[in-house]
C-alpha cells in the first residue's frame, strides 16, 4: 500500500513538473524580446535632439558672458580676476 501512494506522489509530482515546463515553453514562445533596432533609433534621435538644445544654450550662455563683459567694460570693473 504504501508503494502504491508513493508512486503516486512521485507520479503526480511529475505531472506538476512537467506542467510547469510547459506552461513556461508556452508562455516563452509569445515572448517578442526586445527590439534592439527600434531602441538604439530611438536613443540616437533623443541624443540628436539633446545636442541640438546643448548647442542652442551654449549660444544663449555666450550672449550673457558677452553682455556681462561689455557692462563691466563700461563700468571700469575688472574683466578678469587674478589669482
Amino acid at each position: 500500500m504504501e508503494l502504491i501512494n508513493m508512486a503516486r506522489i512521485i507520479f503526480f509530482g511529475l505531472c506538476l513538473v512537467a506542467g510547469i515546463v510547459f506552461l513556461i515553453f508556452i508562455l516563452r514562445q509569445e515572448d517578442k524580446g526586445l527590439d534592439y533596432d527600434r531602441i538604439i533609433r530611438e536613443l540616437n534621435e533623443n541624443k540628436e535632439n539633446d545636442l541640438k538644445t546643448l548647442d542652442i544654450k551654449n549660444k544663449e550662455i555666450n550672449n550673457i558672458e558677452e553682455k556681462i563683459l561689455r557692462c563691466k567694460k563700461e563700468l571700469g570693473i575688472r574683466l578678469f580676476d587674478e589669482k
